[in-house]
């Protein structure tokens, strides 16, 4: 059987398909985070490709202004039993 993505998602979807609550999604598609929708008939639905830039966009830019850090919490785990 072959599964294939869809190519356009209603909000309730394209929340789930993000990980976000529909609040935060909304807020996102407000501040021209998210792409705004397609009327398509009387519906509106989002392109699974633009949700995805947008999506790695915004993310992409939040990394971008955080700081670096030289310590990494994995690296003290990782190595928690090799010895000294």
């Amino acid at each position: 059987m072959l599964i294939t993505e869809p190519h356009a998602l209603r909000e309730k979807d394209a929340c789930t398909y993000l990980g976000l609550g529909r609040t935060k999604f909304r807020e996102m598609v407000a501040a021209g985070q998210l792409p705004k929708p397609h009327r398509v008939g009387g519906c509106r639905l989002w392109l699974v490709t633009e949700l995805k830039y947008g999506f790695n966009a915004t993310i992409g830019a939040a990394n971008d202004n955080a700081p670096l850090s030289e310590e990494n919490s994995w690296d003290d785990v990782l190595n928690n039993d090799q010895p000294e």
